[in-house]
């Protein structure tokens, strides 16, 4: 079965029984204020192999939300924790759910680095279609896409979670130590259980990976490339870079 890719804006809004459409929000704005809903997929004409397709909305999920730039160690053990047995070997599947998770990461379409402070930005280390190529390779089985932008920036992050939590059938969220989300990164992965909680969602906040002594992380992985530190980067990433 080949991975499901929709945009940001089709996760909220949805078909049939799932999707928040015009609910409002806390403060009377609507789902789909465009700051909110803001999103797109990878463009049908551009061949991508990972265009939209239909999506199994029926089935609860299990998900994961982050950059997830290269992949890596620390984010593939994020994604043990949602996949099930079949789509991953290693995978940890949670005994406490019967029925099958579909196993989702929601992810962005451009580092928000690149689109806040590009003249930071160290640069991507995997392209859109090797990401999701990658994602794919995993077990993952459907990918929301969030176009960032300034405007999308703005969403606090409790706004954000909960969007994620009531417009689709979410069961399971896993999420780093460190994530953060939301404007100015202010809601954090413990105010994230605390609110899943309250709506009878389960939440695993899965610590470090750590090479070395130090964590695995993306800024290790663009350095130990920019010093031609193949050997290291490979390390770090799980895989081949050939």
């Amino acid at each position: 079965m080949s991975m499901h890719v929709i945009s940001w804006e089709e996760y909220i809004l949805g078909s049939g029984e799932w999707g928040c459409g015009n609910a409002a929000l806390g403060n009377g704005d609507s789902y789909t204020n465009n700051s909110i809903t803001s999103g797109s997929c990878p463009d049908s004409s551009d061949n991508s192999p990972y265009s939209l397709l239909p999506t199994p909305y029926s089935l609860p999920l299990a998900l994961t939300v982050g950059v997830f730039d290269g992949v890596h160690l620390g984010h593939q053990a994020l994604i043990r924790r949602i996949c099930t047995p079949t789509a991953f070997g290693d995978c940890v599947p949670d005994s406490r759910f019967p029925t099958p998770l579909l196993p989702t990461v929601v992810t962005f379409r451009q580092n928000p680095i690149n689109v806040l402070k590009p003249g930071s930005f160290a640069g991507d280390i995997l392209t859109l279609d090797q990401k999701l190529h990658i994602l794919e390779g995993l077990g993952v089985q459907m990918t929301v896409l969030i176009d960032f932008s300034a405007e999308f920036s703005k969403i606090d992050g409790r706004d954000f979670i909960r969007l994620l939590l009531d417009c689709r059938p979410v069961k399971l969220v896993v999420l780093g130590v460190n994530f953060r989300c939301g404007c100015g990164l202010d809601t954090g992965a413990e105010e994230i259980r605390g609110i899943a909680s309250a709506k009878g969602v389960e939440t695993v906040v899965v610590g470090p990976v750590t090479d070395g002594g130090l964590a695995v992380s993306s800024s290790r992985i663009r350095e130990a490339l920019a010093a031609g530190r193949i050997t290291e980067a490979e390390r770090l990433l799980g895989r081949s870079l050939v």
